[in-house]
């Protein structure tokens, strides 16, 4: 009996050299409980969307109940972002996917902010920018949490479908709670104005060599390039071809008049077709507290139309360029977003893993 008890766990031992633990037993299977529930966390949280997809955030477990979230000052946008007011907006949002991921544990986060005013892109090193609880709540939320990982930004053409008013009561809805306005529209002419706007000023924004050259850091051109890295704006999600891509922002001095200049503004007019909805959000914006509650609004209001197949994208350009706005306070508490659905046109962009989230260095 006891050398048939030996053989059988030689077996096992055997099939486990084989196999790895995390193939047999799932890949939580080697870490302690504080690890467990906070990989699970990141897992959903890491898919949250920020300016020009750098996923600026850092994770430090120090327990199964408490954990830091950090900044990587090389990930922050610095050019186009000066303030770092958007990507503040990115760090709220992916604050609120972990507390929408942490309430099927019985979980809500609660975050105790550090007083910097401002993000600090000249920093040498990683930068604490809240420290993170885990409270027991009976609470729930509106939100499914794979709705997390469901949603997507489209910069590509939609499929012409106006927005169901019962959807757009409830989008107003959820930003009034947090304090902003949803203000819908389906007007064909202020729709292709602002597509005009907005198109011009991202050719307005890549004449200039600073922007031109921070957008470089973060343009995907290659396939591999976008794999190898998870981050960045993949040149699948232009519309244009990689090699063009690569030439608009590597070679711009030959896209700054002639038929180039025209094939750019071409471009990006057809990936704007099928265009039938538009929004504003607007509400306080001043300070770094209103650009983390404005990441949290955001980020509900993202999920919502998620679970109706509907997606935004944010005219980034239009809000944040001086050239074309003088009155930057205004423009900057005025979030234009263009809203629609779509079937063959939705790009999948790639995120950092929770190991690149977690480090080790810690």
């Amino acid at each position: 009996m006891r050398r048939r008890e030996f053989f059988n766990a030689a077996c096992l031992f055997s099939g486990a050299l084989l196999f790895p633990f995390t193939k047999l037993f799932g890949k939580n299977f080697l870490l302690n409980d504080k690890e467990k529930i906070w990989t699970e966390l990141i897992d959903y949280a890491r898919w949250c969307p920020s300016p020009h997809n750098v996923q600026p955030w850092k994770m430090k477990r120090v327990s199964n109940k408490e954990a830091h979230l950090y900044y990587d000052p090389l990930r922050i946008p610095a050019v186009v972002d000066d303030r770092s007011s958007f990507t503040t907006v990115g760090m709220g949002m992916f604050i609120e996917c972990l507390d929408i991921a942490a309430r099927s544990f019985g979980y809500k986060v609660i975050a105790e902010h550090t007083p910097e005013k401002q993000m600090d892109a000249s920093a040498k090193k990683f930068k604490l920018f809240s420290k993170l609880y885990l409270i027991e709540t009976n609470e729930k939320v509106d939100f499914d949490r794979e709705l997390i990982k469901q949603r997507k930004t489209s910069r590509l053409q939609y499929d012409g479908r106006r927005i169901e008013p019962s959807i757009i009561t409830a989008l107003t809805n959820i930003s009034a709670r947090d304090g902003y306005d949803f203000i819908y529209s389906a007007d064909k002419e202020l729709i292709n104005y602002s597509i005009e706007l907005n198109n011009e000023t991202v050719l307005t924004r890549s004449d200039e060599k600073t922007t031109r050259e921070e957008m470089c850091k973060w343009i995907r051109t290659t396939d591999k390039d976008a794999e190898e890295k998870k981050d960045g704006l993949w040149y699948r999600g232009t519309g244009a071809s990689g090699k063009m891509t690569h030439n608009f922002f590597f070679h711009h001095d030959r896209f700054v008049k002639g038929w180039k200049r025209k094939e750019s503004l071409h471009i990006l007019n057809k990936t704007m077709r099928g265009t039938s909805n538009l929004a504003w959000i607007t509400g306080p914006f001043e300070n770094r507290n209103d650009w983390i509650n404005a990441g949290t609004m955001l980020q509900r209001l993202w999920l919502e139309m998620t679970k109706y197949n509907i997606y935004l994208h944010p005219f980034g350009t239009v809000v944040t360029t001086q050239k074309k706005n003088s009155n930057r306070k205004l423009i900057m508490m005025k979030a234009r977003v263009r809203c629609g659905s779509w079937s063959d046109w939705a790009i999948a962009v790639n995120h950092l893993a929770v190991s690149d989230l977690i480090q080790k260095i810690f």
